[in-house]
């Protein structure tokens, strides 16, 4: 009877010993996953730390690489001037070159026979439409050219007879720019303050604004 009772005691002993061997290769085992999964988030998050410095270094880049392509446009915008009102021929295939040479010795007649060098190229932009007239874009082959007809237009008496209206060519940055610090030049000039704007850039008392001082 004390035999058989022993037999059992040593069954069972042997048995819980058999669970805890089994139970801790299983603990050794899930240890080892848990190593091997931390060491792969590990890789992972270094990983994607890597893929974070990179993406801000490409963000960075895209933002100089824009900057740098609007200041090349802006540049080359230099040349260029605006016309707006100038009448649009609907009915025959229009040279807009010679029509703008054309306005252009009315406006400068001293100029006339230097026009034909003056201007480089000239054409209507926007979608054609019967009864409108696009605004004409022109570009002068050298910048005091431009520069020289800017300042002769704003008080032409032949603009203001046909109701033409010259405009620096700025670019859409620009032009937003301008429209969404309009508020300010306004309010300055309204309190007496010397507000305006040069080229792309707006100045109150001499000191340039921008869309920081919104």
């Amino acid at each position: 009877m004390l035999t058989s009772r022993i037999d059992k005691q040593a069954n069972t002993l042997e048995d819980i010993n058999a669970q805890i061997k089994q139970n801790t290769l299983l603990i050794t085992s899930a240890t080892k996953s848990i190593e091997f999964n931390s060491a792969e988030i590990q890789d992972n998050k270094v990983k994607t730390d890597n893929l974070e410095k990179q993406v801000s270094l490409l963000l960075k880049d895209n933002e100089e690489m824009k900057t740098k392509t609007v200041e090349l446009e802006r540049y080359k915008r230099r040349w260029n001037l605006r016309i707006n009102g100038m009448r649009e021929n609907h009915s025959n295939e229009e040279n807009a070159r010679d029509e703008t040479i054309r306005l252009l010795a009315k406006i400068a007649p001293h100029l006339s026979g230097k026009l034909e060098d003056i201007v480089d190229v000239a054409h209507r932009i926007g979608r054609k439409e019967e009864k409108k007239s696009r605004e004409m874009i022109v570009q002068f082959s050298m910048r005091r050219y431009r520069d020289q007809f800017w300042k002769i237009t704003k008080t032409s008496t032949v603009c203001k007879e046909h109701g033409i209206r010259f405009a620096e060519d700025f670019t859409k940055e620009d032009h937003e720019m301008r429209a969404a610090l309009w508020p300010i030049i306004e309010k300055a000039r309204k309190q007496g303050e010397k507000a305006f704007y040069k080229g792309p850039y707006r100045f109150i008392n001499g000191r340039r604004i921008t869309s920081l001082d919104l």
